[in-house]
């Protein structure tokens, strides 16, 4: 019954994207905006692989240097070429994975594998979070700033786990976890770094680290819980009301018997259905976490490399 459910959900999410793509014209009058958007974006991208190879040929390789490049700043700068890549890959060839839609109709642009791409990626990121935060810490003994950097990692990766539940069942609630995740976890790093301010208000690098880290993880939070959490809780609501006309045995909760049939049905779906599409009604509203996405946190990773724990 679940693989009957997950077949007709696939079904009329395709069918509906179809529609989607009839009724919006893909090279109507407004397509310009999503090309000059995507063009925009492509830029960013490669200014941002050139800061990382500027960086990987600068930091650390100067023979005149006082001080080389550390272990820490070495792993740093490996984690952030991961994310740097992953991110250019992604602006590029961008896509809306639960929709199946993309820009251009090419195997690169498949959903399973931008997927999979971005697991890599986001890991690598918490990985950068987690190095910094547990160096800081070590320093100057705080404890529970090194337990918190402990829990960053596992913690996304868990979040991922919910990623992909949300990509091969289509269901938008799954996305809303992951993000709610995201949220906690960056309002708990600036909180975190709050305190080393507050502890140690004669150490100016740890003031102004405190002060502007925990600022920027209020913008943060406050950007995920009232824009993007709320637009995943939307599209789920609407989910529920799309599938209204389904039995109340379809609804039946995903046992072990249903997984696998699950996962290779989502899976399949997600490696091979593509809605390419210029539309800029269904870019719109992507255009604002993508570009904050792909810009922002492409700096922050890259500033990690640059910053060693004062």
């Amino acid at each position: 019954m679940m693989t009957h459910l997950l077949t007709t959900r696939h079904d009329k999410k395709e069918s509906t994207s179809r529609s989607i793509e009839n009724k919006c014209n893909p090279y109507n009058d407004e397509s310009y905006k999503t090309f000059l958007w995507w063009g925009g974006l492509s830029l960013i991208a490669i200014f941002n692989i050139s800061l990382w190879l500027w960086t990987y040929l600068t930091v650390g390789r100067d023979e005149r240097a006082t001080i080389q490049m550390s272990p820490y700043q070495k792993k740093q700068l490996f984690l952030s070429g991961i994310y740097v890549f992953v991110c250019a890959y992604r602006s590029i060839l961008p896509r809306i994975d639960l929709e199946r839609y993309c820009l251009f109709d090419t195997i690169l642009s498949s959903i399973f594998l931008g997927r999979l791409a971005a697991t890599i990626a986001e890991i690598s990121f918490s990985a950068q979070l987690a190095l910094f935060l547990y160096k800081l810490g070590e320093n100057h003994g705080h404890p529970m700033a090194q337990s918190l950097a402990v829990v960053i990692v596992p913690a996304i990766t868990v979040a991922q786990a919910f990623c992909w539940c949300g990509v091969l069942t289509l269901n938008h609630l799954y996305h809303a976890i992951e993000e709610s995740i995201w949220a906690i976890l960056g309002g708990s790093l600036g909180c975190s770094l709050l305190s080393f301010a507050w502890h140690h208000s004669g150490n100016e690098n740890l003031v102004r680290l405190g002060c502007f880290g925990s600022f920027a993880s209020i913008l943060f939070f406050s950007f995920m819980i009232m824009v993007d959490v709320p637009m995943y809780l939307a599209r789920w609501k609407q989910g529920q009301k799309d599938t209204t006309t389904t039995s109340s045995s379809s609804r039946e909760p995903i046992t072990r018997r249903h997984l696998m049939p699950l996962v290779r049905k989502g899976s399949s779906d997600a490696w091979r259905r593509r809605v390419v599409t210029t539309s800029w009604k269904i870019w719109r509203e992507e255009t604002l976490w993508l570009t904050g996405y792909f810009s922002s946190a492409v700096w922050l990773s890259l500033l990690l490399v640059h910053l060693p724990a004062p």
